[in-house]
């Protein structure tokens, strides 16, 4: 019955999606909880044609629907892309492609990632299951992003947004029900989280990474809509984010959306492009360079025996700063013996328990610093690819932002509203990623990489 009932789902999909791909596209992220509902196709039919047992979620199948679809759709096209190689080969090694690319030189740094995720699969024990990984939070979620360059122009591009608002709505309604219920809290972690939402997903921080970027996207459709009843929609969908993050109790991420609208007024007074650039780079050198600075707590407290104060909570004097501070440490201290090739997908929390040192605090399945996290997943080649894509991304985002002004001070009528706020939620995320996991894991890494389609849809 269950197969039955996935199967017309995706039926059903692939249906909307060959009448209307882009609905199908948006559709998606109104969909990216859906990553919770998991099956084993080794029971399936699917065995017998080689998947086996590889981990496969409602979300996955999705997107490979999507896949398929825009596969035979422009199946004609397929020769064209084999038409004249040498001499675009050529072009390309002569550094004169990334005129005419649409992914301009994100290119390289996205290669270099794929090629790291997919070496950091071979030499874990769980093998089946960083293939699991690597097919989600990289394969799945870049295929995705390339369908929504190809296929969305700027105007489509706050339909997306609208999507991940709607969400919104369906995450607060959730949560409502929990706050004032106390039911059906999931909680996949082995610290009692009292009077926390957890929402469509297994642990309240989940919340935070979810609609920490959709709070500043939101912000696109806000500044842009010009009818009263769009306005209130993105005002409330701005509440309800506020809220729900409240209720997760979510610091992380109410500190980044602080720290996110403080960066917007300061970058709409200092138009500077060499200021904004500054600011930004040095939000990623801090994040980077973070943990390698802070010192590991001597001793760390029992849980729910302190009152912390604001000042500790910032300063990472907390039970949980004090946690993220041993693990960047025992992180550091294993990267020092294996800094090449890190501890691979799915190995982290198997190839650190040598290095752990607090028996009552369990050891998470990844280090909770953003720079840490691609390190010690990806191996040196994943940070480096990582850093790369970031840089870049910021680089980019602020140039066009200053062209746009420059644009609009001579009388033209380009908007610089989209890259400010693409830059603003990339920045928050990097923010939010100092103490927490915001790529790995389905939804967020498809949204990472919507910024990333944002730039280069609004560059058309």
């Amino acid at each position: 019955m269950e197969y039955l009932i996935i199967s017309l789902f995706y039926i059903s999909f692939g249906v909307l999606a060959w009448k209307n791909f882009k609905l199908a596209l948006y559709f998606v992220f109104l969909l990216l909880p859906t990553y919770r509902v998991q099956f084993d196709l080794s029971a399936g039919v699917l065995a017998k044609v080689g998947i086996f047992n590889l981990p496969f979620n409602l979300l996955s199948g999705i997107i490979w629907v999507l896949v398929l679809i825009f596969f035979i759709q422009h199946i004609k096209d397929i020769p064209n892309l084999f038409k004249n190689f040498k001499s675009k080969l050529k072009n390309l090694s002569a550094g004169q492609a990334g005129k005419n690319n649409v992914f301009s030189s994100f290119r390289w740094p996205i290669i270099l990632i794929i090629i790291s995720a997919y070496i950091a699969t071979f030499f874990v024990k769980n093998s089946i299951g960083a293939l699991g990984l690597f097919k989600s939070y990289f394969l799945e979620a870049i295929f995705f992003f390339v369908l929504l360059v190809f296929n969305l122009k700027r105007e489509n591009f706050k339909n997306c947004i609208y999507s991940l608002q709607i969400l919104v709505f369906l995450i607060f309604g959730v949560a409502l029900f929990q706050k004032f219920s106390g039911n059906f809290i999931f909680n996949t972690t082995n610290i009692l989280e009292q009077g926390r939402v957890t929402t469509f997903f297994g642990y309240p921080n989940a919340n935070g990474l979810i609609l920490l970027p959709v709070f500043f996207l939101t912000f696109i459709n806000l500044l842009k809509d010009k009818k009263v009843w769009l306005k209130l929609f993105n005002i409330i969908t701005l509440i309800l984010s506020v809220i729900v993050i409240y209720w997760a109790r979510s610091e992380s991420a109410l500190i980044a959306i602080i720290a996110g609208l403080l960066l917007f007024v300061l970058f709409k007074i200092v138009k500077n492009k060499k200021f904004i650039l500054g600011i930004s780079l040095l939000i990623v050198i801090i994040a980077c360079i973070l943990p390698f600075i802070v010192k590991a707590p001597q001793e760390i407290d029992e849980p729910g025996t302190v009152n912390y104060t604001l000042k500790q909570k910032i300063l990472l004097q907390d039970l949980s700063g004090q946690v993220r501070r041993q693990m960047w440490q025992e992180t550091i201290e294993y990267l020092k013996d294996y800094p090449i090739l890190g501890a691979g997908l799915t190995g982290y929390q198997e190839k650190i328990e040598p290095y752990h040192q607090t028996e009552y605090i369990e050891i998470f399945l990844y280090p909770h610093n953003i720079f840490l996290n691609f390190w010690v997943s990806l191996g040196i080649l994943g940070l480096i690819g990582f850093f790369w894509l970031a840089v870049l991304l910021i680089a980019k985002l602020v140039a066009s932002y200053q062209v746009t002004l420059l644009h609009q001070d001579s009388g033209g009528q380009a908007s610089s509203k989209e890259h400010l706020i693409l830059l603003i939620a990339f920045l928050a995320i990097i923010i939010q990623g100092i103490v927490e996991v915001p790529y790995f894991k389905n939804d967020l890494a498809i949204i990472w990489w919507l910024i990333i389609a944002g730039y280069l849809i609004y560059k058309k």
